[in-house]
Parts: structure tokens; C-alpha cells; sequence
């Protein structure tokens, strides 16, 4: 897997994404599972793949815990870094490279309670890139431990609807077709392979267990549809507190712009 495509956006990265009205909406509902089903008292040791500018680490480690943050890109890594030091938290954030189509997990100082992924960093990869990543997380977890992944799945309501209404019938299935989908990063494209949460699961197994599947991101919309989120700030609102409602539908998570897949090491 290649990192320059993700150093060409990284600099962008939290002014389009994490700092957007649906990013925020969307990070906030996964932080929230996290609270309510994984974290407790203690602090934890989390080991975080493709942890992009470091939002999730930072937070994190603001609760405590401490984070080995994973990315392929050196860009990513410095800009976490550069939070790190800005939050006072280097003590407690260390990046490491990782690439995930061949990841070398022998350097990572497991075991870890936590592996955490969030916002499609597992769509880089395709099947059986998940299952080789599964078996090299074996020696770095221990029995009983979490991992949350959160990836894009194969079908997506909102995406389907609105390529649809605007003639792209293409665009509105493109989840659905077979083999890697060429996906926009900045002036680049990268490989992108969607998931079922099904497949996820099955990647996994057996050395990983189901917990749950949650939906993130059915009623909120995905994110490029920020600009029509700006300007109607009062149904994204509303659109926020239906996902609440609805956040415990598993099955919706194969239909949302992300599902999050719980799974704890046998």
C-alpha cells in the first residue's frame, strides 16, 4: 500500500474531515460506544490502525490511556505527533509506521486491550489482507481484549439514494461491484475495497469473536455531503438524534456510511 496519497491530504485532512459538522457527528458516536461498551476505570494500552492525524490518539490519551498510533504515512505520523506535543500528551501517544497490506506487528509492545480503527482504514485492504492482519494482531492481544474496527460497508442508504436522484446510477452501486474501487484522495486515488460487517467478522475469526455491530452514519449523511450539512445545520441536527435512537439496529450497519465492529480475542 502506498503512503503518498494520504501525505498529499494530510495537511487538509481536519479541515475537511475531523472538523466538519458530519466528521465531528460521526467521530462523537463511535467515542460514545467506546465509553458506554469498552472503556472502564482503568487505563487502558490501545494500539491504533491507520490513526491519520491523530484525533482518536489525542482523545484518548486525554482519558488516560495510552496509544501506539499505526499509519503508512509520515505525513499522518508527524502531524499526530505534533498534537501530541501540543496537548501535552508525547508521554502518552507513540506513532509507529504500519502498513497494513504487510504489517510487521513485532515492534509494537503488546499486548494491547485495545485495537481500534476507525473511518475506513481497513478499506485499503481487501479480504484477505484482513485476514493476514488478523493473524498478525494474534501475538500483540490478549484473551479477552477488544478490537472496534469501524469500516465502510458494502451499501450505504444515503449514498445509493442520492446518486440515484441525480441520474448516477454508477456512483449509487459502486459498493456493490466486486474487486478494489479506484477512490478519490485529494488529486490521487487509492484502491478501496468495501466491507460487509459480516466479512469483517469472518476475516477474524477464529482467534476473534463477534461482540456487536453498530450503525454510524445511517440518518447522518456521508461526509461529502458537508456542504448541504452547512447549510442545514438544523435537520443534521435532527438527522444526529435519529442515529442516537437507532444506534443499537446492528443490522443497519450494513446500509450506514460506516459500521463499527466489535469483536473480542478468544
Amino acid at each position: 500500500m502506498t503512503y503518498q496519497p494520504f501525505d498529499s491530504v494530510a495537511d487538509r485532512y481536519d479541515q475537511v474531515f475531523t472538523d466538519s459538522g458530519i466528521g465531528r457527528l460521526q467521530r462523537s458516536a463511535v467515542h460514545h460506544y467506546l465509553d458506554r461498551r469498552v472503556f472502564g476505570n482503568a487505563p487502558m494500552s490501545i494500539l491504533e490502525l491507520g490513526c491519520g492525524t491523530g484525533e482518536d490518539a489525542t482523545h484518548f490519551a486525554e482519558n488516560g490511556h495510552i496509544v501506539t498510533a499505526t499509519d503508512i504515512s509520515p505525513s499522518m505520523l508527524k502531524l499526530t505527533d505534533a498534537k501530541a506535543e501540543k496537548y501535552g500528551l508525547a508521554d502518552q501517544i507513540r506513532t509507529v509506521p504500519l502498513d497494513l497490506q504487510d504489517p510487521n506487528c513485532s515492534d509494537l509492545e503488546g499486548p494491547f486491550d485495545l485495537i481500534f480503527s476507525n473511518f475506513g482504514a481497513l478499506n485499503c485492504i481487501d479480504e484477505a489482507g484482513l485476514q493476514n492482519l488478523a493473524e498478525k494482531l494474534v501475538p500483540v492481544t490478549a484473551t479477552g481484549s477488544h478490537t472496534v474496527l469501524v469500516v465502510m460497508p458494502r451499501a450505504c442508504l444515503w449514498e445509493t439514494l442520492y446518486f440515484l436522484l441525480r441520474g448516477r446510477p454508477r456512483s449509487a452501486f459502486r459498493r456493490l461491484r466486486g474487486g478494489p474501487i479506484s477512490a478519490a484522495v485529494g488529486q490521487a486515488s487509492v484502491s478501496t475495497w468495501y466491507h460487509s460487517p459480516q466479512a469483517v467478522v469472518r476475516a477474524f475469526e477464529p482467534a476473534f469473536r463477534r461482540r456487536g455491530v453498530v450503525p454510524v452514519g445511517f440518518a447522518v449523511p456521508p461526509s461529502f455531503l458537508e456542504p448541504w450539512a452547512g447549510r442545514n445545520p438544523r435537520t443534521l441536527a435532527a438527522l444526529a438524534k435519529t442515529d442516537q435512537i437507532l444506534r443499537q439496529r446492528g443490522l443497519l450497519g450494513s446500509i450506514s456510511d460506516h459500521a463499527l465492529i466489535h469483536l473480542e480475542r478468544s
